[in-house]
């Protein structure tokens, strides 16, 4: 069943499949500690009920295994089959060179992802059901209460970078993710090495300190979340940096594993 999964899953354009078990993660005290040092920002919903973040069974009961998966986008973000080019996002503008993308997150560049993904994922449960009528699932595209990076590290699709993000050793960290919950067992994979070594770029590259170290980041100083949720950061270096920005890529551009020309995007 997994290699049909991971077949399907490589045929839709996922570049990394993993299976882990739907045991709780080991996360909760890096999130509880973000919590209550205020590292979260205005991002409030993530102090109701951590615990429950950490356990896919709170999302299915009925959960036995995770299947997650990894959607690579490039320079024009994710590029559906009938729009090539990609575009700008409704809304955004050039900034004054004429180039509509430099302060634009990549993300946020092409299709608008979650139901893209979700789609996708869709597809993926229906081969499964075929050869396991009745089989319960739950979708889940970046929008669900659960620790998304840290089960995909745990089913070997990669690892979480010292800039937070789930690192595939191919595809850097340009890649988001999905996840398919089921109650059908389903052989797991294994995680993979941590290949930051010493390297410290993401870390460095960071123009308002927001990485205060390997893998703790504060959202009061991010760009990405900042420029995204809107919130007000007072200062008037920090507004300048804000100025017609949508998300921020700096920790992830500098970092050698997404400088490699290896994604096919």
């Amino acid at each position: 069943m997994r290699e049909i999964i991971k077949n399907r899953a490589l045929e839709l354009g996922f570049c990394a499949v993993g299976v882990t078990s739907a045991d709780p993660v080991e996360e909760i005290s890096g999130l509880e500690g973000a919590i209550s040092s205020g590292r979260i920002a205005g991002m409030s919903w993530l102090a109701r009920n951590p615990a429950m973040r950490c356990d896919p069974k709170s999302l299915l009961k009925s959960a036995k295994s995770v299947i997650c998966l990894a959607y690579p986008y490039g320079e024009n973000g994710v590029v559906a089959a009938d729009d090539e080019q990609g575009g700008v996002p409704s809304g955004l503008r050039e900034d004054e060179s004429g180039n509509p993308f430099q302060k634009v997150a990549r993300f946020a560049r092409g299709v608008e992802y979650h139901a893209f993904i979700r789609k996708k994922l869709e597809e993926i449960t229906a081969e499964i059901e075929k050869r396991n009528p009745g089989a319960d699932f739950k979708i889940c595209v970046d929008t669900s209460p659960i620790l998304e990076k840290a089960l995909a590290a745990r089913a070997g699709i990669g690892w979480i970078g010292k800039n937070t993000l789930l690192i595939n050793e191919r595809f850097g960290s340009w890649i988001l993710l999905g996840e398919i919950m089921t109650d059908i067992e389903i052989p797991t994979d294994h995680p993979v090495a941590d290949l930051c070594g010493e390297c410290d770029l993401c870390i460095r590259s960071c123009p308002t300190f927001a990485l205060l170290e390997p893998r703790r980041l504060d959202a009061r100083n991010c760009l990405s979340y900042l420029s995204i949720e809107r919130e007000v950061r007072a200062g008037g270096w920090f507004s300048e940096l804000l100025k017609g920005r949508y998300g921020c890529d700096l920790c992830q551009e500098l970092c050698p594993y997404n400088s490699r020309k290896s994604t096919g995007c």
